[in-house]
């Protein structure tokens, strides 16, 4: 199910009396539960209601008996199971000791809301996450892309009473890499910058906000295509002594590369602007971006530049140190 509907139900009291929620966005499952906290767990005696489990360290049977506990004082009991990993693919097989959890899952108690909490992916075959699915509902949350991501950042600027240039847009989206929980935050910032202004502006936006890896990725591949080979160095050593590591830098450079020479390729075919946003899996803005960088290379200058990283790739795994790698590969740029 979408996280929306799910909030809506939540906010009507239609609940379901298990949820299973997993995915890459953390920010989004946090409020799911949050939600489902501030609807069954009150103040006072609404505490003993509530029943918080590591589901890495607990038996299902425990699991099992807590969710079949009655609740005190109250219609239903909240029962949360954080990294509930017997549900992760590779772990351990199903065994007797999932038996009781399996009978529970067959017939929920009605009083009870159960709540798989799995930051990450799950094991879908697994005859637990069977019947949880079909007692109540399997909720996942993945990061948000393209108009999702959009939607969610305006909405969340016009709950801080603002609007957001266009620009001023496309430049949170392009820092995003840190996930939602660091767009609220520099949203919150930004709304606390402009004061009694009701619009963000771009000059505003480039000014607070912490800029990403991704980002600064961005500005020294711009500088190495421009063949501002000074920039470019000065770039890398901001985001080295930002705490980056060096490996991880060749990797994010390779990765925009790769994906200039794809835009590249998909745009020589005759694909639109916005079929290559569906074909790469990228944003908007992010593939406008990357389209008018691909404007500094040609085919032949991507292809040498792709060999010359795959060689300080080999170099690195041979014992080179990889920031000198990473600048060696710049100044060859000249």
């Amino acid at each position: 199910m979408r996280y929306q509907a799910i909030i809506n139900s939540i906010d009507r009291g239609t609940l379901a009396p298990v949820y299973l929620i997993y995915g890459e966005e953390e920010y989004l499952q946090e409020m799911l539960v949050k939600a489902l906290q501030e609807k069954l767990v009150g103040s006072g005696i609404g505490a003993f209601n509530y029943d918080e489990i590591d589901g890495s360290k607990v038996e299902t049977e425990e699991i099992a008996e807590r969710a079949a506990t009655f609740p005190l004082c109250a219609e239903k009991r909240l029962v949360v199971v954080k990294e509930p990993v017997f549900l992760a693919a590779g772990k351990r097989e199903a065994g007797k000791q999932d038996k009781l959890l399996c009978e529970y899952l067959e017939n929920p108690s009605i009083s009870t809301c159960l709540v798989f909490w799995m930051k990450g992916s799950i094991d879908k075959r697994r005859k637990i996450v069977k019947l949880a699915e079909k007692a109540g509902a399997l909720v996942e949350i993945s990061s948000l892309k393209g108009k999702s991501l959009s939607d969610w950042i305006q909405q969340e600027a016009k709950l801080l009473g603002k609007r957001l240039e266009p620009k001023a847009l496309e430049h949170l989206i392009l820092n995003s890499g840190y996930g939602l929980r660091f767009l609220k935050n520099e949203l919150e910032k930004l709304a606390l910058f402009m004061g009694n202004e009701r619009t963000i502006t771009y000059t505003a936006a480039e000014q607070v906000m912490t800029r990403t890896s991704e980002s600064n990725i961005f500005n020294l591949v711009d500088n190495i295509g421009q063949k501002k080979i000074e920039k470019a160095l000065l770039e890398l050593r901001r985001i080295l002594d930002n705490g980056e590591p060096a490996v991880k830098v060749l990797f994010m450079i390779t990765r925009q590369f790769r994906l200039i020479l794809q835009a590249k390729e998909q745009k020589m075919k005759g694909l639109s602007e916005k079929q290559i946003t569906a074909e790469l899996g990228l944003h908007p803005f992010v593939t406008g971006k990357v389209l008018r960088q691909a404007e500094n290379f040609s085919f032949t200058e991507l292809e040498e530049i792709m060999e010359l990283l795959l060689k300080k790739d080999v170099d690195l795994k041979s014992g080179i140190n990889a920031a000198v790698a990473i600048e060696g590969f710049i100044v060859d740029r000249r």
